[in-house]
């Protein structure tokens, strides 16, 4: 039970670590690439011995986690570009919707409960990331065709990826496997990572600052828990992945507007308080369904 409030945090450490990065001017794409390096580095750590290359590649999972390790870098640059570019708000609200896409696969696949208290849930709890997310600049940048079709990518990126991490770990592996899984993830994601600064060094002769690198430790560690610690969270005995997601959400969502106005003196409108107030009765109502 303990997993899922860990994966809440350390999933919220991030979204404030990227406002850390804003105020000192480190580059998203480096960071994030030597983000996924340390993901490995800390994997490799807590597993405390070295993987069996050729028994992990034939692992029926090893594909699931290839892939997902090159989405996963895909989607969150995608997602620093859409939050630089078009706005936080829009970034937010369509990473959080998408859970919507692991709960419907999880009723229709898996046969998950799905109760009218959990239909009122899931409602709630689109409106309030919604709500949550508005800001005083919400409506400065028009967002025009080519903002929608980049919000609808980071929603059905991560809804996918979201549902791939269900998959493999209902499906696919064992406890015993969760942390050679998180690893195979992040060692394709900082391939991914790697390749893109190579050419970007050779083409556009960018250079990385130590500063992108710091950021990138600092973003590794609570990432690749972040990650483990929903793994767990899905094998929660009694606990439906339909439940799992919205509350794992919710919880982010919740614990960075309050984390935001005790560190940043982010202004909360009423908008966002009752949008905290309908994430929490949302979260309330999926976990006593």
């Amino acid at each position: 039970m303990i997993a899922l409030p860990l994966s809440i945090i350390c999933s919220t450490y991030l979204v404030l670590c990227f406002k850390y990065f804003e105020r000192f001017g480190i580059k998203n794409l480096p960071a994030i690439a030597f983000n996924y390096i340390t993901c490995v580095i800390t994997g490799l750590l807590v597993s405390r011995n070295m993987p069996d290359v050729a028994v992990v590649i034939h692992k029926l999972w090893f594909p699931y986690a290839a892939f997902l390790g090159c989405c996963f870098f895909c989607i969150f640059n995608l997602m620093g570009y859409v939050a630089s570019n078009i706005g936080v708000t829009v970034t937010s609200v369509a990473s959080k919707l998408s859970m919507v896409i692991p709960v419907t696969v999880a009723v229709f696949l898996y046969h998950d409960s799905f109760t009218l208290f959990k239909l009122i849930a899931v409602l709630l709890a689109l409106v309030a990331v919604y709500l949550t997310s508005i800001t005083e600049e919400s409506h400065e940048k028009h967002l025009e065709l080519r903002g929608l079709i980049l919000a609808f990518l980071i929603f059905l990126g991560s809804g996918m990826n979201d549902s791939l991490v269900n998959y493999a770990t209902v499906k696919l592996m064992s406890a015993s496997e969760f942390n050679m899984f998180n690893i195979v993830i992040f060692f394709f994601a900082s391939l991914c990572g790697i390749f893109t600064l190579f050419v970007q060094g050779i083409f556009r002769r960018q250079t990385i600052p130590l500063k992108a690198v710091v950021g990138g430790v600092a973003l590794g560690v609570p990432n690749y828990f972040s990650l483990l610690f929903l793994i767990q969270a899905l094998r929660i005995p009694g606990w439906n992945s339909s439940v799992i997601f919205p509350v794992n959400n919710m919880g982010v969502v919740v614990l960075t507007a309050v984390c935001a106005f005790l560190l940043f003196r982010e202004k909360l409108s009423k908008k966002n308080l009752i949008g905290i107030a309908l994430a929490v009765l949302a979260i309330t109502l999926m976990i006593f369904a």
